[in-house]
């Protein structure tokens, strides 16, 4: 899970960069291989990827993998996710994959320690974060495999810096936070604060004087969302680990 040295703080999780890592899984939309289901993640693992997954709580508290904050984009259904328990989740079919959004726990028995796997925790302003922060330390009890968490909300990475700092964290960098003068000085003050392991940057934002001083300071820059060859030679000359979708690192099938 990575060292913390007590009279310096100094973290080591070497893993955060050594693969490329499948954007909601190595999915194909239209197929069973939909965003963030067990067989995309299961195809980003047997390509020898990480994964990274997104994640929010249902209305009982239950951490379940789903991108969006409605179902209208992804299932047959409408409405607001956090609306609705579990249970009630599992009535919609996430695209043609045939089933239901898993739960965080199905993914990680699914992955089963053989790959990283990264965690967007996805909130919005009037997000408890104490409970979606709380639901997904939950899920990760008695995990052993690498896992990361990340977010745009420097309240989640707060939290884990605070409850759970044992798990490597991330900030997640989008244009919010670079294109205004104002906004950088926010990022620097939510950086100090919060002392991640590793920023995602927006691979549009590549290169910028903020990734490369973050890089220059020797920890990890990951970039996203990777979608073509262009975008593929810049995050490699400017990144150390790319968030993906196919075409990109993978070619067409």
């Amino acid at each position: 899970m990575g060292q913390i040295d007590k009279d310096t703080g100094n973290r080591d999780f070497p893993w955060l960069a050594e693969h490329n890592i499948a954007h909601r899984g190595l999915f194909k939309p239209g197929t069973r291989e939909e965003e963030n289901t067990l067989p995309a993640i299961e195809a980003a693992i047997k390509a020898g990827f990480a994964v990274e997954v997104d994640v929010r709580a249902t209305v009982d508290g239950i951490i379940v993998v789903f991108h969006d904050d409605t179902l209208d984009r992804m299932t047959d259904g409408k409405g607001s996710v956090r609306a609705l328990g579990f249970a009630q989740l599992s009535n919609y079919k996430v695209g043609n994959s045939g089933a239901p959004a898993p739960s965080l726990p199905d993914v990680l028995e699914a992955v089963d320690e053989r790959r990283p796997i990264f965690v967007e925790i996805k909130s919005s302003k009037d997000t408890d974060i104490q409970i979606v922060c709380a639901g997904v330390r939950h899920c990760f009890e008695g995990y052993g495999g690498p896992i990361a968490v990340m977010s745009f909300d420097p309240r989640v990475v707060g939290w884990f810096k605070k409850y759970m700092p044992r798990y490597a964290r991330g900030m997640i960098v989008g244009r919010e936070f670079l294109l205004s003068w104002r906004n950088r000085a926010s990022l620097g003050f939510w950086l100090r604060r919060t002392k991640p392991d590793f920023v995602a940057c927006d691979i549009n934002l590549l290169p910028n004087s903020f990734s490369m001083r973050w890089r220059k300071s020797g920890k990890p820059l990951l970039t996203w969302t990777v979608k073509d060859k262009t975008m593929e030679s810049i995050a490699r000359e400017h990144a150390d680990a790319l968030i993906f979708e196919r075409p990109a690192v993978i070619g067409t099938d």
